[in-house]
């Protein structure tokens, strides 16, 4: 598999807006981009993306049911997320090495992603741009 890069690092948060304010008001970073109903959020930093997932992200793959709210006491997970060419046939090359994607291919209307999980339960993001289309 040819990993180009990383891409963005994702923390899971409990309450997006209350995060938001924390990473833009309190640390002064930039918000680059919010997508409210997916729960997303991104900041620029140096060129690098930290990402913000909230609970309602789901469908996305990370990290909770719909219908669950972290408990009192949550703490938050973090997760890399790697550059890929062919999302596809990156795919394809981990099934052959018995390693099945914990969220199958997903397009976000501006990447492609996957999401698969190391041995200690840690989860790896697949990351596509688009522009490196393989469409299937």
């Amino acid at each position: 598999m040819d990993i180009k890069g990383i891409d963005f690092v994702v923390y899971d948060v409990s309450d997006m807006a209350r995060s938001i304010e924390f990473y833009r008001d309190k640390l002064g970073l930039g918000l680059a981009e919010e997508l409210g109903e997916n729960n997303w959020a991104e900041f620029d930093i140096a060129g690098q993306t930290l990402a913000l997932c909230g609970p309602v992200s789901r469908e996305w793959g990370v990290p909770y049911a719909p219908t669950q709210r972290p408990e009192a006491g949550f703490k938050g997970e973090g997760a890399v997320a790697l550059a890929v060419g062919d999302l596809d046939a990156a795919l394809v090359e981990l099934r052959t090495k018995g390693v099945e994607a914990e969220v199958g291919k997903r397009d976000s209307t501006v990447c492609y992603f996957a999401v698969v999980v190391d041995p200690d339960g840690n989860r790896v993001w697949l990351h596509q741009h688009y522009g490196h289309e393989s469409k299937s």
